[in-house]
């Protein structure tokens, strides 16, 4: 029996979202700075949508959402998150983030603990932020405009995915993300701290690496997630590096599901 998808986009009232599955287990899934829902594309024809509920959220200027403005603060996310929860009637749910939207998972839990069943961090940034030097900050700030830089990037923290993944990736980003969010989600991704707000949270915690990831590797995670979250668990993906949910989707659909449903009540 196929699956439903349903596609909603952001309007004042919130979020856009692709929502996959009508499982009565709920996952809220969020993306990274540089990509939209699309990014989890691959994942989608692997997982179990009879027993799960995924919706694949679109952020303030992206995809879905692209039209949307805002504040672009940490704060803003989780709130449009938990509203978009609200909305679907969901009073308890699984939560999932990438990279930027790793330290997302963390404010949701922080916020309404009750609420979040079990939290997945994927090659994340933490609550206390990624504290670039000035050198990498320039650098990840020409991103925002240089498509050079921007494919320079995604080669550099793909873990060895092809010119061609990066091309794409690059024309995917410029036609899905819209310029005036980048820079903002950027400077709040570098800047956040409220590590003292998630401090020994009890939510399951499942943080992924890729064992190629230049930057967010497993002694970052042993130093942040691992340390103030006393249920939380490392797997290191093997041969992958930033993009996992789409160097391995199967892989990664099978990682995550094996998590949620062990942590499903």
């Amino acid at each position: 029996m196929k699956v439903p998808l349903e596609i909603r986009p952001g309007s004042d009232a919130g979020l856009g979202y692709v929502k996959y599955g009508n499982g009565p287990v709920h996952v809220l899934v969020m993306h990274d700075w540089l990509g939209d829902h699309a990014s989890y594309d691959a994942v989608v024809p692997w997982l179990d949508g009879h027993a799960l509920t995924y919706v694949f959220v679109d952020l303030r200027g992206y995809g879905q959402s692209i039209a949307l403005t805002g504040e672009f603060t940490v704060e803003e996310i989780a709130a449009d998150c938990l509203t978009l929860a609200d909305q679907l009637g969901w009073g308890r749910f699984h939560v999932i983030g990438h990279s930027m939207t790793g330290m997302i998972t963390q404010h949701i839990a922080a916020d309404a603990p009750s609420r979040v069943t079990s939290a997945i961090a994927v090659c994340p940034v933490s609550a206390a932020g990624n504290r670039l030097s000035p050198e990498a900050l320039t650098f990840f700030a020409s991103t925002v405009d240089d498509d050079n830089a921007l494919r320079r990037l995604f080669k550099f923290v793909s873990g060895g995915l092809s010119d061609e993944w990066a091309d794409s990736k690059v024309q995917h980003s410029r036609a899905t993300v819209a310029p005036a969010c980048r820079r903002p989600y950027l400077d709040m991704l570098v800047t956040a701290n409220f590590v003292d707000d998630v401090q020994g949270l009890a939510t399951p915690f499942l943080v992924m690496v890729g064992d190629n990831d230049p930057g967010l590797d497993a002694k970052a995670m042993q130093r942040t997630f691992l340390a103030w979250h006393p249920n939380a668990e490392l797997h290191v993906i093997p041969d992958c590096g930033h993009y996992p949910m789409q160097a391995c989707p199967r892989y990664f659909a099978t990682v995550v599901e094996r998590f949620l449903k062990r942590h499903t009540t």
